[in-house]
Formats: C-alpha cells, structure tokens, sequence
C-alpha cells in the first residue's frame, strides 16, 4: 500500500507540473533534443560512481582491503535498486552484499556508507558557495550552504573523536547487561568503521574523490542542458546538482519520481528559463540518470555473482575471497 501511495503521489506532482505547462511544447523540446550529447551524459554519470568507490574503499582501507571495481559494482547495484524498489531499499542491498562479501559486522558496514553521505557535504558546500557568489538570484540559499559547512564541520571533527576515543577511557568499559553489552559493542564496531578520518592523506582522498564524483554529475547535468538547448553557465549546474539531490534524498516517492522533476523545473523557471523548457529538461534529465543504472544493475549483479543469499541473511557472512572480489574486474 506505501509503494502505491508513492506512485500515486508522484503521478499527482506529474500531473500538477504538466497541467501548469504546454504539454505539445514539453514534447517538442524533447523531440528536439541533439542525442550527440548523451554518451557524455551517462558516461559523466558512470564516472562519478568510480570516484564514489574509490572514496568507499578509503573507508574500508583500516578494517580491510576491499577492490575499487567490487565497490564500483556494488554502488551501480544499489542505485539500480533504489529506483526499481521502494523505500530506498538500494541501500539495505549495499549493506547485505558488503557483509555477505567482506565479513564486517554490520555496524562497520553502516558506518562507511554515514561516512559517504557526510563527506558528500564537501561537495555540496563548494558548489553552493561558488553558486551563490555567482548568481545574486540564488542569495536565498545561504541558510542551505551555512548548514552544510556546519555540518561538514561538526561531523568530521565527531567522526574523528568517535574513533580515537571509543576503545579508551570510560567508553571502552564493559557494561553489565546483555542489552547494554550488545549496544556497547555495536557502538565500538561502528567506531571502527569511522578509522579513516584519523588520517589526514585520507581525509584529502575521500574530499578530492567526492568533488570529482559530483563534478561529473554536475557534467552529465550540463550535457542534458547543452542537449535541449538551455544555454546555461556550467556555474549553475552545481547548484542543480544540490537542489536534485535534496529533492530526491527523502523517499517520499519512487525514486524521487515527480519530486525531483518539480524541484528541478522550479529552480529553473527561478533563472529565467522557460516553463516548458524547464520541464521537459527536468523529464529528460531523470531518465539518462535512471535508464542506465536500471542497464548497468543487472550487469553488475552478474558480473559480482550476487545471488539472493547475498541479500537474504541476517548473520555476519564469511570474508570474500579474492575470486569474489575480483569478479566485477574480470566477469
């Protein structure tokens, strides 16, 4: 029933946005759109995901080495599952497929993919900063950026301290009760999971590899634009970046579906672009970024052997072996 409230919802917000434009207008600007730009628009999108799994590996790099293009496999998967299943479910099979593969405990799993989503503040932070000293018109977003400096901050610096000082002092002392032994423990395997933000090459890998990944987002955005003709500074699609990623982080609909083509079309009717030009770019932009996840998924679940056991257990699985890990690299 919450899966089809969702696809209702979204019906309804498409519905809304194409009643407010001319629909023969919405297909003409996709009719017309130059194709010419679309390998660079998937292939941007891909990228970033190769710069995600390098920055995941980062993570995993103190608790145990994990291969970039098992990660990369793994991070495809997950997308493809988030926009084919409700409630974000991507994420679950990440977390299932890494402890099947890895041996961690779910907790270090967990805190790798938390660590993925502070640092990605890095990026969003320098692209509303250099959004809003470029465009007056986007000042209202200052509240935006603020928030995530502050967040950036606060997070890396309680990362840091929640992994030096859980094994130490009086959170390393061992609580009477099974509850609070087994809360104790979760909490310490979590710590572990945070170990790569005490080093500082670290720190400067992952935050150069997520301004690269959401460089190239910000790119495959730009070729959808250049490809219906919007014309717009490559400044601009850093804000978009943002703007498309906070509509879609809350899982009010399927895969963000009708969130995300409202959120875009606002933000670009905000800049003076045309309301059907607007639409039919937030439409055409959507589909490069879902249609190639939903091709590539079922590659990479092939290629990695990824079998419902992987998904379907609840106990910590045995450590992958070298063939398992390999796999995406060779399949």
């Amino acid at each position: 029933m919450r899966y089809v409230a969702q696809l209702a919802i979204a019906a309804a917000l498409l519905g809304l946005l194409l009643w407010r434009v001319d629909f023969a207008s919405v297909r003409d600007e996709l009719s017309g759109a130059t194709l010419w730009w679309l390998p660079l628009a998937i292939a941007a999108n891909l990228v970033s995901d190769y710069f995600r799994a390098i920055r995941w590996r980062q993570f995993f790099l103190p608790m145990k080495a994990v291969g970039v293009r098992f990660l990369w496999g793994v991070a495809i998967l997950g997308v493809a599952c988030n926009l084919a299943l409700p409630l974000r479910a991507g994420e679950f099979v990440r977390m299932q497929v890494l402890r099947r593969r890895t041996g961690l405990e779910l907790a270090q799993v967990v805190a790798t993919l938390v660590s993925e989503k502070l640092l990605d503040t890095v990026a969003f932070s320098a692209f509303l900063v250099i959004g809003l000293l470029a465009f007056p018109e986007a000042r209202y977003l200052w509240p935006l950026a603020a928030m995530y400096v502050a967040l950036l901050v606060v997070g890396v610096v309680g990362a840091r301290w929640l992994s030096s000082n859980m094994n130490e002092g009086p959170l390393a002392t061992q609580p009477e009760g099974r509850w609070r032994l087994r809360i104790a423990e979760q909490a310490r395997s979590f710590s572990s999971g945070l170990k790569s933000f005490r080093s500082r090459r670290s720190l400067l890998i992952v935050s150069a590899c997520s301004l690269a990944a959401w460089l190239c987002e910000a790119t495959m955005y730009w070729a959808a634009g250049e490809s219906l003709g919007l014309g717009l500074s490559p400044a601009f699609y850093l804000l978009l970046v943002v703007a498309a990623t906070v509509a879609v982080s809350v899982p009010i609909t399927q895969a963000g579906l009708g969130v995300y083509e409202v959120a875009l079309t606002s933000l670009l009717v905000a800049f003076d672009v045309d309301k059907s030009q607007a639409a039919a770019f937030a439409i055409y932009a959507h589909a490069i970024l879902a249609v190639p996840y939903l091709m590539t998924g079922p590659l990479a679940a092939f290629a990695m052997r990824i079998s419902p056991r992987d998904v379907l257990f609840l106990r910590s699985g045995r450590g992958a072996t070298d063939e398992e890990q390999t796999a995406p690299a060779t399949g």
